[in-house]
């Protein structure tokens, strides 16, 4: 095998791993169980040629909001 292709599975071996840490830091995988919220109904999809309402984006930003803090909070 030539250095160059040698030097490119060690680069995407690295890169792998790399990855591989950056998933289970983001999955607690370190021994700390992941806060779960309940799973909430979703609401029925817009009509065709409806647009979404200005309440049903302040929720989804509100969801997001703490979604996003109990993250920070792990």
């Amino acid at each position: 095998m030539d250095s160059h292709q040698q030097q490119l599975r060690r680069a995407a071996t690295e890169a792998f791993f790399e990855s591989l840490d950056k998933l289970q830091e983001t999955l607690g995988v370190d021994g700390k169980p992941i806060p779960v919220s309940p799973p909430k109904a979703a609401p029925p999809p817009p009509e065709s040629g409806s647009q979404i309402s200005l309440a049903s984006l302040e929720q989804a930003v509100a969801d997001i909001e703490q979604f996003m803090r109990t993250r920070e909070g792990s």
